[in-house]
């Protein structure tokens, strides 16, 4: 009797400060406002290279584009986006494949500018993640369209993440793609904690892309310095949960993680979560050990810059909200007042583990839907 009434006390320890943890995720997410993932924005060395790839590719389209940007005698771009001062963005485009997040490139010019491409295990590797119903059939179309393919499709077999598989690729601009499909769920739904969004939710039949399959952004990965740490702030600052975790990986004799992820043969993936914030893609965090791992941040100048933006339902209590919980902010609210991306406003923060984030709004719209056939996907428009 005394057994079972101490494991009843222990359970109720537990089931409180799980239940109070997530009372403070919502708290956080209410008083932020966050919707959900918008989109994800990457630094490309050509852009019109990096549009054609992914409207040819992956069938998806590009509505909007705006630019270009500079300050030749200021410090405009240093502070709004932390970059050098003599900064250029050349031009800016944002591309929808299927229905979620979109993703935002970039063409900057700069004198201090990276031109060298990071690999995932490198502290600034990132990749992008599309959900596709049946993940031979897509990666079949991609590989018949010269994309150059890593090791799979791999299905996972075992442990919390089990039910998916994965087929990473290489583009010709830096950033890797991943096809990920998990048809009847993975393992780790059978807890009763609330599951990563997916793009299944918006619907099963594919729009605004060719690839067979395609249903949009399944999640972005981005690897950290301290896994803990990122996990933390994503829980205390943006109120996400972290359902999913998984790893260790590696391969001491082979070169199993060179062929799947395109990293050092002797690289160690520590640990892999899984995030979610609000209704939109997830954020994936990875921490690795590698020899060759390049331990340095880029700019969102470099060839590799990144950021993810959050959808946010009144900007100016968000960005005061952000300050009151010491996340650095740079140069906003900015009000965009002219041309085709007229009716957003945004505000970029930098965060500890190297990845700026953003927050944006346009309650209203933006002027480019007066004309545009094809939309960006609203995160507004997710269901939950």
């Amino acid at each position: 009797m005394k057994r079972i009434c101490t494991a009843l006390f222990l359970c109720l320890i537990v089931c409180s400060f799980v239940t109070d943890a997530a009372a403070e995720q919502r708290k956080a997410r209410g008083l932020l406002g966050l919707v959900g993932a918008d989109h994800v924005g990457i630094t490309v060395p050509d852009i019109n290279e990096a549009v054609a790839w992914f409207e040819v590719v992956m069938g998806c389209s590009a509505p909007l584009t705006f630019g270009p940007f500079s300050d030749p005698v200021g410090s405009f771009m240093q502070d709004l986006l932390d970059v050098h001062p003599r900064a250029v963005i050349k031009q800016i485009t944002m591309v929808r494949c299927g229905r979620s997040a979109s993703i935002e490139l970039f063409e900057y010019q700069s004198p201090d500018q990276n031109q060298t491409f990071p690999k995932n295990s490198d502290w600034s590797g990132h990749h992008i993640a599309f959900y596709v119903t049946d993940i031979d059939l897509a990666v079949a179309d991609l590989v018949s369209k010269g994309v150059e393919k890593l090791l799979g499709p791999l299905p996972v077999t075992g442990g919390p993440a089990a039910g998916q598989s994965i087929n990473y690729f290489k583009t010709p601009f830096g950033t890797y793609i991943e096809l990920i499909s998990y048809p009847d769920g993975m393992a780790y739904e059978q807890d009763p904690s609330r599951p990563l969004w997916s793009p299944k939710r918006n619907g099963t039949d594919s729009v605004s892309t060719n690839v067979p399959g395609l249903l949009g952004m399944d999640h972005v990965g981005i690897t950290v310095p301290d896994i803990d740490e990122a996990i933390a702030w994503f829980e205390d600052v943006l109120g996400c949960a972290a359902p999913l975790t998984f790893g260790p990986f590696s391969d001491p004799v082979g070169t199993f993680m060179q062929d799947l992820l395109d990293v050092d043969p002797l690289a160690v993936i520590n640990q892999i979560t899984m995030l979610r914030c609000g209704h939109g893609p997830s954020v994936e965090l990875f921490e690795y050990v590698s020899p060759d791992q390049d331990q340095t941040f880029r700019k969102n100048s470099d060839y590799g810059g990144k950021h993810i933006a959050f959808y946010v339902r009144h900007i100016d209590k968000a960005v005061a909200y952000m300050e009151s919980k010491g996340v650095e902010k740079l140069l906003g609210p900015l009000p965009v007042t002219e041309g085709p991306a007229a009716g957003q406003t945004i505000n970029y923060f930098r965060s500890p583990f190297g990845t700026y984030i953003e927050l944006i709004s346009y309650p209203k719209g933006m002027a480019y839907e007066a004309t545009a056939r094809i939309p960006l996907w609203d995160p507004r428009d997710n269901r939950p």
